[in-house]
């Protein structure tokens, strides 16, 4: 097969089979199966050698082969992929195996209530047996492994659920004991597992990479807010993120994929060709609802992923091929545009984990959220970046602007290279409680260059926010109308020589069972005296957190102020649009070669939700947006010598407006690819 890089255009085809199910891959036809994937211009399917269930589709000596599976169904799979130039990536299950559970009780996690990790006896409810891979049980998946990458031509390995998980089983509570990890400190006893998994993820990709050297390596379970952890191991990312389920929703690939591409690795973004979720037999996309997935992946960078899942009788649906035949076809005309692409980015969110306090590993905190999803509705370029991990991607310099997000602690290490980010000219962006001393003994900042001094929380929740025509700006706002600020706000004190805007304001009181009116919060009090923005040289101060309340919330009012602040805070955007924020655009370079000059290439996805009951709006229809207009910051002094959309080479007008090329599009649909070169 050549090289393992990964490719843009790929299937994970699910096979998850019971022993429920009878005649499995009876149907399956080696020839019929690769002409249904070439008509699907995929050019990487992901296969199962063993599912959650606990069955292996092909003669196993260490497993054990679905009951109803008569021949080699992984290696004709695999043979018929390769005999059309598509790579086999093979799929096996670790943590979740419900066939293991039922032959060795001892290799299951048990909760702290002394509950087995398993479905619920009785119930046909989702739910699957979950296995500690530091038990026997990992020596199992090891030998399954090594059987696997010895006797087929491997490309790669998917595995599947491995995430850390707190373990409370008799056996597990021994070892706890023997490191001197109290049972009762919950913290400890999700750590031991952490690092646990930890050692088992190096130990099995080595046991790959010592087999098969050139196979990609991934871990699933490990896209999380601390996923730089897990590079060491892996040999790119993949983002499961099918939007239409609550799990995910359209928000989380965006963020997540803007902290993925900082470590120097290719990625995948996942979604499914599914109405639902996964194994969603009968549910299928439409054309512009996967156009619309597919623009949003690319647009942040990443190759694509479709989730599939196989009937048992082994055969695949035309309808699914085509509908993504018809979106993958696109993408393989787009690859002259997307390959060797650098999707740019002016600030940097730096992460802020949510510190662990039990047994799992929390999401980003609410405040990078929000800030990411601001950035997204106005075009700031952004990625999220590990402010203490040293990777292969960029660092502070390639930034303009970098944002500290509500409750970030900048620690001796940091304090440094903030201060020589600021020295070299960058800007900070500081939201709510960020470099700040908030203790009574000291309300100091953690570095020189912070425009405020800490006084209190406001007394109130909610309180109310004054503008001031600096503030309101030309936008919608209002500088005689006290907004409401759902959240905990603070009262600061200005240093000296910084520039003050606004008034933060207390409600009458906070609403109790017993003191309260009308029926929600109380109305608006006494001004406190405190400002709302602070700024001094390279430096911006939020008193009020907009980003998590924006996050939460969801009022306009916030976004309109803080985009108005920070297009006077960062002069010289990357992108000015003219468009609605449901209309996203990300920037991306491409360096000139023998094949094209240097090119920037601007992504336009316009999301098309309709109003409906369910809580996860579904982007199932489509239509031409029109009288959108974009500037996009030239890179160089002369203007480019054409400007055209992809694939099709059609050619727009543009014109020069100081710093910026300005193109205003004719009508674009769910996807569209703006190129200056």
């Amino acid at each position: 097969m050549g090289p393992n890089k990964l490719r843009f255009r790929q299937v994970h085809l699910d096979f998850h089979t019971s022993r429920d199910c009878q005649n499995v891959g009876a149907e399956f036809d080696s020839r019929t199966f690769a002409e249904t994937v070439k008509m699907g211009h995929v050019d990487s399917m992901t296969i199962f050698a063993k599912c959650h269930h606990g069955f292996s589709y092909y003669p196993t000596k260490v497993g054990t082969t679905h009951p109803h599976l008569a021949f080699d169904l992984m290696g004709q799979q695999i043979e018929a992929l390769h005999s059309v130039g598509v790579r086999a990536p093979i799929y096996v299950s670790l943590m979740w195996d419900d066939l293991a559970g039922e032959q060795h009780g001892e290799w299951v996690v048990v909760d702290k209530s002394g509950a087995m990790l398993m479905r619920s006896p009785g119930s046909g409810g989702r739910g699957w047996t979950t296995h500690d891979l530091t038990s026997g049980y990992g020596e199992y998946v090891i030998a399954q492994v090594q059987e696997i990458c010895r006797n087929y031509p491997v490309d790669g390995l998917f595995f599947d659920i491995c995430f850390p998980i707190a373990n409370y089983s008799p056996w597990n509570q021994a070892r706890l004991r023997q490191a001197d990890v109290s049972l009762d400190d919950d913290q400890a006893v999700f750590q031991f597992a952490v690092q646990g998994l930890q050692e088992y993820r190096h130990r099995l990709s080595a046991v790959v990479r010592e087999l098969v050297p050139d196979a990609t390596i991934f871990f699933n379970g490990t896209i999380t807010p601390v996923m730089g952890n897990t590079i060491s191991f892996q040999t790119h990312l993949e983002i499961e993120s099918l939007p239409t389920t609550s799990n995910w929703g359209y928000l989380h690939y965006p963020i997540m994929a803007r902290q993925a591409r900082t470590y120097g690795l290719d990625f995948l973004g996942m979604t499914g060709r599914f109405h639902k979720s996964w194994a969603d037999f009968g549910g299928l996309k439409t054309q512009d609802q996967l156009d619309y997935e597919c623009g949003v992946v690319v647009g942040a960078g990443g190759r694509i992923s479709v989730g599939d899942q196989l009937h048992p009788r082994g055969v695949l649906d035309p309808a699914v091929y085509r509908l993504v035949g018809r979106s993958f076809e696109r993408i393989e005309r787009l690859e002259p545009w997307l390959k060797d692409t650098e999707p740019t980015a002016e600030v940097a969110i730096l992460n802020h984990s949510k510190p662990v306090s039990g047994q799992s590993i929390p999401g980003h905190s609410d405040d990078v959220d929000g800030a990411a999803q601001l950035f997204l509705e106005t075009a700031i370029q952004f990625d999220i970046l590990d402010a203490n991990l040293d990777t292969n991607g960029p660092t502070f310099s390639h930034y303009k602007a970098l944002v500290l997000p509500d409750g970030f602690v900048v620690d001796a290490a940091l304090k440094p290279k903030l201060e020589a980010f600021i020295a070299a000219g960058g800007k900070l962006v500081l939201s709510g409680t960020a470099a700040l001393d908030t203790t009574n003994n000291n309300r100091g900042a953690a570095f020189d260059g912070v425009p405020v001094r800490y006084v209190a929380p406001a007394p109130t929740v909610p309180s109310y926010l004054r503008l001031d025509q600096q503030l309101v700006g030309e936008t919608e706002l209002a500088a005689d109308y006290d907004y409401v600020f759902y959240e905990q706000a603070h009262q600061v004190q200005p240093i000296e020589g910084a520039s003050a805007y606004g008034t933060l304001r207390r409600a009458l009181f906070n609403r109790t069972w017993e003191h309260f009116t009308s029926h929600e919060h109380a109305p608006v009090g006494e001004s406190l005296g405190t400002p709302l923005v602070v700024e001094k040289g390279n430096v911006l101060y939020f008193a009020a957190p907009f980003f998590s309340a924006y996050r939460n919330h969801d009022y306009w009012a916030y976004r309109a102020l803080v985009q108005n602040v920070l297009r006077r805070f960062l002069p010289a955007p990357l992108l000015l649009v003219s468009g609605p924020g449901w209309v996203e655009c990300t920037l991306h370079t491409q360096e000139a070669s023998s094949e094209h000059a240097a090119r920037q290439i601007v992504h336009i996805v316009a999301y098309h939700p309709r109003r409906t009951l369910q809580p996860i709006p579904h982007v199932d229809q489509s239509w031409a947006t029109a009288g959108l207009s974009i500037k996009i910051l030239a890179r160089q002094e002369q203007s480019p010598r054409r400007v055209y959309l992809a694939p099709d080479e059609q050619p727009l007008h543009f014109a020069r407006e100081g710093a910026y090329i300005r193109v205003d599009l004719p009508p674009v649909g769910a996807h569209t690819t703006l190129v200056l070169e």
